[in-house]
């Protein structure tokens, strides 16, 4: 059964507490993703996404000087690599969030978005593979005696 560690990104983009709101919106601009999680060290703390900017920012009309550890989400809802992916959908559909950071030992090791799981949806996994090139020798009168897989 497919894991979160196998749909998650594995290189996520981070920003520390003491930045600004301006930097955290520079850093999602030119990486083009919607959210940043906020480290203190390797640790998670905290989550900042584009509309939180507009709705604690913009439309407040508040400065982007304001540091992001003022406006991030601070409860982080967070899963394990480990997890399944059934679960790992149970708990954002549960907490109605649509970002899942993936933390191991309370270091941040990936975040998995529910995006990934609709990429996910289409692919086959390794049992259907392996099913699917067995059906294609014996489909072409292939013995399958002493075939080693």
């Amino acid at each position: 059964m497919p894991s979160v560690k196998d749909i998650m990104t594995k290189n996520v983009v981070t920003v520390d507490a003491d930045k600004t709101v301006f930097e955290a919106a520079e850093l999602m601009a030119s990486k083009e993703i919607g959210c940043l999680i906020i480290v203190q060290g390797d640790a998670p703390v905290g989550m900042i996404t584009e509309r939180d900017i507009v709705r604690r920012i913009v439309a407040k009309k508040l400065p982007y000087t304001v540091k992001v550890f003022e406006i991030m989400t601070r409860k982080l809802v967070t899963v394990e690599p480990k997890m399944s992916l059934k679960d790992a959908a149970r708990v954002m559909s549960t907490n109605k969030v649509r970002r899942l950071p993936v933390v191991k030992e309370k270091k941040l090791v990936g975040i998995v978005v529910a995006s990934d799981f609709l990429r996910n949806l289409g692919k086959k996994t390794v049992s259907e593979e392996i099913l699917e090139a067995m059906g294609r020798y014996t489909a072409n009168n292939m013995p399958l005696d002493g075939m080693v897989l």
